[in-house]
């Protein structure tokens, strides 16, 4: 020994190391990894706890044997040799792959692999780092489950719908099968919603869902697009008749009753269908010719089902210009009211006048009400605007009432919308309330489908609002349902013969004995009635003859704007020829 070396300080140096190597022994021992280490021909020579917690064999279990002892048998010749190749050249390899528990178990790990040099710089042994990541796989299966699946029901979603859509479009291209969407949405499901809660209607979508399913080929898709929305895929079918059948048996499924909660609903629906190609060259044109296809029915203008054709498309690209202006036109101030006279027939006054939405868009121009209250009402824009509505109407008839104009009535007409929201009875007296007018000088105009929706909702709530003392009217009478039950459970005031009964006064007989039933009706159940739609002194005469309390039309004004009523009341004055004393029937 160099007798210039202190044998303490040797001491204190292999202390150093041994308390280093047991430090590092706890931390190997410590780790959540798994650890092996082999020599070059692969033979095991060590292994840490975690490598027995994770594969289920003990070290003494494993010791001299190989690591293929955890082949899953998932991997073939190629890859092992491309491990093996990286770990030899590069030094390292680092990947996922499936290894076997002792217990049979199939998992997923992820491995890095290292060469381990000696003091001569040439690898003298391999050391094995892995991790199990089942939960990580499994929590990306679910996320990845999540993410093309619907989570209610368990079909696909929109995002795999369009994939797998895409998918059979190259197929039918390279003439391997066909293409076809149908797309459809449950009738009238808010108010499941609304009447029994969102449990209820949930359920009721993954009935829906499944008895959609049962009428559907084993290479069909169906996918929820939303809300009660759903939409299938056919790949297999012989022609326009064999998809007409499909749809029609969908749409029987789904009217076959539903037993829920106590109850027994019956649902329809409505469904639009588009054909590849003639209808659409890829997966995003074809679903929108379908919901063209579907608009149709929705805005009144077919049967239950309905094929896309192709004046649709412009119909279509037409409605959605007109919805996405008008989701913008109430802030920036493009609505207007505008008020129509009602010239009571025995004075000739005028003490209601109605108020009548009109809109002009800087981009669409003079929009018809006949065209944006249908896109107003799909995209249940119409109870925001309907609320607007209200306001600016019994704010102006504040407004009349403060400048002096004589008392006047203002007839709002209310959507479907609002009244099945619930709130329009507390609605109309926050109205009330904050514009200071009398409850007489406000009409609420409804129509009959819109009361009809739920009539049991509809007249407690026209009850209330009749109670505040606010005049009631049933506009458009005659052209909803047929059963006139109704007119004894809903608090009215009044009722409003519709214009295409009016029309047809002088030619068509059984208009003048619709309007003399109506007005015999109106008599007997203390009713008011308007006629709407007055173009000619003819309807004038007939319709003041037969016992009509008021006229609205063409023949006394057009809508006005708010600053010309003034004028317009005072030309109503008194007149005698308005005076009819005598009632006789239109058809006498």
């Amino acid at each position: 020994m160099d007798e210039h070396i202190d044998p303490l300080i040797i001491g204190d140096d292999l202390r150093t190391r041994e308390a280093h190597l047991h430090i590092w022994s706890e931390v190997v021992d410590g780790l959540n990894e798994g650890i092996v280490v082999t020599g070059l021909d692969g033979t095991i020579l060590d292994c840490n706890p975690a490598f027995e917690r994770i594969t289920g064999y003990s070290r003494a279990e494993v010791l001299g044997l190989n690591p293929r002892i955890l082949k899953s048998g998932r991997h073939d010749a190629v890859f092992y040799a491309a491990l093996w190749d990286a770990l030899v050249t590069r030094g390292s390899w680092v990947g996922e792959l499936w290894n076997r528990r002792k217990d049979g178990e199939i998992y997923p790990e992820r491995l890095a692999l290292r060469a381990v040099r000696g003091a001569d710089g040439l690898p003298s042994h391999y050391v094995g780092m892995f991790s199990d990541i089942s939960r990580e796989k499994q929590d990306q299966a679910r996320l990845d489950y999540l993410t093309h699946h619907d989570a209610l029901t368990g079909f696909a979603n929109r995002k795999l719908f369009m994939e797998r859509l895409e998918q059979a479009i190259e197929c039918a291209d390279a003439g391997e099968g066909k293409a076809a969407v149908l797309l459809l949405d449950l009738d009238r499901f808010r108010r499941v919603n609304e009447s029994l809660g969102q449990g209820a209607g949930d359920r009721l979508l993954q009935v829906m869902a499944e008895r959609i399913a049962g009428c559907l080929k084993r290479r069909s898709s169906l996918a929820r697009l939303g809300s009660d929305e759903f939409l299938v895929q056919i790949t297999e079918f012989t022609d326009t008749d064999a998809l007409a059948a499909l749809a029609q048996r969908i749409l029987d499924e789904i009217a076959r009753p539903v037993p829920l909660d106590g109850q027994t609903l019956h649902m329809s629906a409505s469904l639009g269908i588009s054909v590849h190609p003639q209808d659409g060259g890829d997966a995003q044109h074809l679903l929108q010719a379908a919901a063209a296809a579907r608009a149709q029915i929705r805005h009144g203008l077919g049967n239950r089902l309905h094929f896309f054709t192709a004046g649709m498309d412009t119909r279509a690209r037409r409605w959605i210009a007109v919805e996405s202006e008008l989701r913008h036109a109430l802030a920036r101030g493009e609505l207007q009211l505008y008020y129509q006279p009602m010239v009571c027939v025995r004075d000739g006054r005028v003490r209601t006048v109605e108020a009548l939405l009109r809109w002009n868009s800087p981009i669409l121009g003079w929009v018809s009400p006949a065209e944006f209250i249908p896109v107003a009402e799909e995209s249940e824009l119409i109870v925001t605007i309907g609320d607007w509505v209200l306001e600016t109407a019994c704010r102006q008839v504040r407004h009349w009432q403060d400048t002096g104009l004589p008392p006047v009535r203002v007839a709002v007409n209310v959507s479907a919308h609002q009244l099945a929201s619930g709130r329009l009875p507390e609605r109309v007296r926050e109205v009330l309330e904050r514009t200071g007018i009398d409850p007489g000088q406000l009409e609420i105009e409804l129509t009959e489908s819109a009361m009809m929706t739920d009539s049991e909702h509809s007249a407690r709530q026209v009850e209330t609002i009749s109670r505040l003392g606010v005049s009631i009217s049933l506009d458009d009478f005659g052209t909803g349902y047929s059963s006139l039950a109704y007119l004894s459970r809903f608090a009215l005031t009044k009722l409003k013969i519709d214009r295409s009964f009016v029309d047809g006064l002088a030619r068509d007989p059984k208009s003048s004995i619709i309007v003399d039933a109506t007005l015999g009706l109106a008599r007997g159940l203390g009713l008011r009635v308007v006629a709407e739609g007055v173009e000619t002194e003819e309807q004038r005469a007939l319709l003041a003859a037969a016992g009509c309390d008021a006229l609205q039309g063409y023949l006394f004004s057009p809508p006005v704007a708010p600053a010309a009523l003034g004028a317009l009341i005072n030309r109503f004055a008194p007149a005698e020829r308005y005076a009819i004393p005598r009632v006789v029937s239109i058809g006498a």
